[in-house]
């Protein structure tokens, strides 16, 4: 992922470079003709073949013969048309959304020449590539309609989108990341989509891109690009490995240098995670994009930055750092003994800490100087989550709004606030995590019988403070039981249900939908994982402490508890 990231700020760099008036963009206005014939990146498209009506075929037979032609994307799902009358056939509309189904079946519908298709499913995919899984053996019904035309069964009524056999969906459609911004520009956050592969690649992300971030993440992310920005047409050339965006010029309404090298940016770190895509080049309207100054610069923001590799834990009453298989006492801190500390938690910058004391009743942080307050008192508080702006995050499941966010000075800053979620009202909050880049808010939740995982964004005022979480949550189904999750990268977590006296089996999970199962541990009560290039991973048990090598649990000589990396 470093090598990755080292390649990606190197290309960013130089397109900076480029953009600030290099010779390759001059700082004329000539005008720059698009090959309309020229493709855009994404590689080879894969696409069934599927079969169009036979003569005479019965009723059923159209409505899955129509299901089994959503597996042909080529010409506009141009198989699928077939099946219909001239009029839905112009009209229909395949690109809107997919259904992706374990099995299917046709059974009659409640109206004459009506068919209903009923769908084992287990996710959709919108017009936007957004991606909402579902549990096991969910369940969706599409009605169709079908009338004899010159003597033939056609699909007279259909909603739009098409069906795909879970298998085939992986063929056909791949996860590509779009990358935003978070409040301070600082990180780029990933958004992950689902296009179908081919040469329409480049330019679906970008449309996408355009009309802003996943639901999970509005108003939590921000993008360089107006609501008023779209391309030209509808066509990402790419020539020579570069990718070309011709945007209209309500997209540069009010653009500063800063904001131009911005938009460049976001569309460099999402484009060239495509195998044919190493670089892009902005258009006004077939018109170079200049810059106003040479001397224009932009920090690089960062993607999946890492957090230190230095764990923190407790180890005779006191917090102690847990470095590769060295327990070492953190120093310049004061006697914490006699809060009997448990959960600790250290900043992702800076040295400030925080902890909970034995009975989960108090919240106490430590700042970079060194001085103890306490910042929360609560009934039953989890362990604790710092972000990169300085905010403590924990849950209080003895308080009717249970999650909360500190400021790092509460004297200055006031007191703890509470972050009021509708879609958790109820719920018990078992486990709490702030990504690296301060965006998301990673949650396991039990409300009733039911334990939930979910990604939702942090939504923060201008002066960074967290107002609340974004309404509509992603949901993530891991293979394994869980209480307890951890960022494992931008884009992956893992997840477990600990248990002191039970075989745990914790498994890695990523957004773009791979599943990985680590070793069985009799008896883990903690698992702790950092984001970014060679981070062990560690289990405790009771007794002992483990590091993961390969796929298996080694013992350390020394021991300390309640061990979590930065955040």
């Amino acid at each position: 992922m470093a090598q990755k990231l080292r390649v990606l700020l190197c290309s960013l760099l130089a397109g900076l470079l480029v953009l600030s008036g290099c010779a390759s963009i001059p700082r004329s206005s000539s005008v720059q003709q698009i090959e309309a014939g020229t493709e855009d990146g994404g590689g080879e498209s894969y696409s069934y073949a599927a079969e169009g009506p036979a003569d005479g075929a019965d009723a059923r037979a159209i409505v899955e013969g129509f299901v089994e032609a959503g597996r042909s994307v080529a010409e506009d799902y141009a198989v699928a048309r077939e099946f219909m009358t001239a009029e839905l056939k112009n009209s229909w509309r395949g690109d809107t959304q997919t259904l992706i189904y374990e099995a299917f079946n046709v059974v009659n519908g409640a109206d004459a020449n009506q068919y209903t298709i009923q769908l084992e499913i287990t996710g959709e995919v919108d017009a936007q590539g957004v991606r909402t899984n579902y549990a096991s053996h969910s369940t969706r019904a599409v009605d169709i309609k079908v009338a004899k035309v010159d003597d033939q069964w056609r699909i007279i009524d259909a909603p739009d989108g098409t069906m795909l056999e879970a298998s085939t969906f992986t063929k056909i459609f791949a996860a590509q990341t779009l990358y935003f911004y978070d409040a301070s520009y600082a990180y780029l956050v990933p958004d992950v989509r689902w296009f179908t592969s081919g040469s329409g690649t480049a330019t679906s992300m970008v449309e996408a891109l355009l009309k802003g971030p996943a639901p999970y993440l509005q108003n939590a992310v921000v993008s360089a690009f107006s609501s008023a920005s779209q391309l030209v047409r509808s066509a990402v050339p790419v020539r020579d490995r570069e990718a070309t965006i011709d945007l209209n010029s309500d997209s540069f309404a009010d653009t500063t240098d800063q904001t131009l090298l911005l938009m460049k940016q976001q569309l460099e770190a999402s484009l060239t995670s495509l195998s044919s895509v190493d670089s892009v080049k902005m258009l006004r309207e077939e018109n170079d994009v200049n810059l106003a100054s040479n001397e224009s610069s932009i920090e690089p923001a960062e993607i999946n930055p890492s957090t230190q590799d230095t764990l923190v834990g407790i180890s005779d009453q006191d917090l102690v750092y847990v470095k590769g298989r060295s327990i070492i006492p953190v120093g310049g801190l004061p006697d914490v003994s006699a809060y009997d500390p448990r959960d600790p938690a250290m900043s992702p910058v800076g040295n400030s800490y925080a902890f909970l004391n034995g009975r989960r009743t108090q919240l106490l942080r430590i700042d970079d100087s060194g001085k103890l307050r306490l910042a929360l008192s609560g009934k039953d508080l989890i362990q604790p989550s710092m972000d990169v702006a300085g905010w403590t995050w924990t849950a209080d499941n003895g308080a009717k709004t249970p999650i909360m966010a500190i400021p790092a000075d509460t004297e200055t800053n006031g007191e703890a606030r509470p972050i009021d979620v509708a879609w958790l009202e109820g719920a018990n909050i078992d486990s709490l995590r702030i990504s690296r880049d301060g965006a998301r808010a990673l949650i396991v939740a039990t409300d009733g019988n039911s334990t939930a995982v979910y990604v939702a964004g942090i939504i923060r005022d201008a002066e960074g403070v967290p107002r609340g979480l974004t309404d509509s949550p992603m949901r993530l189904y891991p293979e394994v039981p869980v209480n307890t999750a951890l960022w494992d990268s931008d884009s992956s977590i893992i997840v477990a249900a600990l248990d002191d006296s039970e075989a745990v089996e914790a498994a890695q999970m990523t957004f773009e939908g791979g599943s990985e199962h680590l070793q069985l541990l009799l008896g883990m009560v903690g698992i702790a994982t950092g984001v970014g290039e060679r981070r062990e991973v560690y289990a405790e048990t009771n007794e002992k402490l483990y590091t993961r090598v390969g796929n298996s649990w080694h013992e350390l000589d020394d021991f300390a508890q309640d061990v979590a990396y930065p955040g």
